[in-house]
């Protein structure tokens, strides 16, 4: 647990991983790390989600970035509340109006949507939302989500890239939960330390029932 958790929560490689686990003592392999983050990465991202259900805001900032994957770029979908709350991540190996498309079907529930000027993103918001969501396409007001993009770029560079797209998906839809399970943007340091506890317990809570 203490492996993956340092894998996904820490801008640290498999090999540091390891690294780190010796110093405690543990003798892992970096296919035993991976293999513990394939199996329950999808698990523990399903009930990190599950547990924000309905909390995000209506709100939202949405945009793509590009994730190499396989040596060729995919595209990442990522939507955030005006708050900087997590409201979901897509990962598509094509950048249209179908992946946009699927990427708002997963949250539909929405009131307010600000993007950049991207073109599929025009046909994709009116079909999924209809007329009920006002869209503005100012990208200044969208640079708290270009902002964001940074917790998994840093994340991603040191990790040069994705071996399966399959890899990829994984890893960029627990990471983001598990960045938002441990959110504490707009806090003070005394606020911080008082919820980071709770933020640790309730998280191995939820990975001894993924595991």
């Amino acid at each position: 647990m203490i492996a993956v958790h340092y894998y996904y929560r820490f801008k640290v490689s498999l090999d540091d991983v390891v690294e780190l686990m010796s110093m405690r003592g543990f003798n892992l392999c970096h296919q035993t790390v991976h293999n513990r983050v394939q199996t329950f990465g999808v698990d523990l991202g399903l009930k990190l989600r599950s547990r924000r259900n309905g909390k995000a805001g209506e709100k939202w900032h949405a945009d793509a970035t590009y994730i190499k994957v396989e040596g060729r770029w995919c595209y990442l979908y990522s939507a955030i509340d005006k708050e900087g709350n997590l409201v979901d991540v897509y990962l598509s190996d094509v950048r249209d109006q179908a992946a946009a498309e699927a990427f708002f079907e997963q949250a539909q529930n929405t009131s307010g949507v600000t993007t950049d000027k991207e073109p599929a993103l025009y046909p994709a918001i009116e079909n999924i939302f209809g007329n009920k969501t006002k869209h503005r396409d100012n990208k200044y007001m969208n640079n708290i989500i270009e902002q964001d993009y940074r917790g998994i770029k840093s994340r991603y560079k040191v990790m040069k890239g994705f071996k399966s797209f399959f890899c990829a998906l994984i890893f960029c839809t627990a990471f983001e939960e598990i960045r938002q399970c441990f959110r504490t943007k707009n806090t003070t340091r005394a606020e911080r330390r008082g919820v980071i506890a709770s933020k640790i317990s309730n998280f191995n809570e939820l990975f001894v029932a993924a595991t």
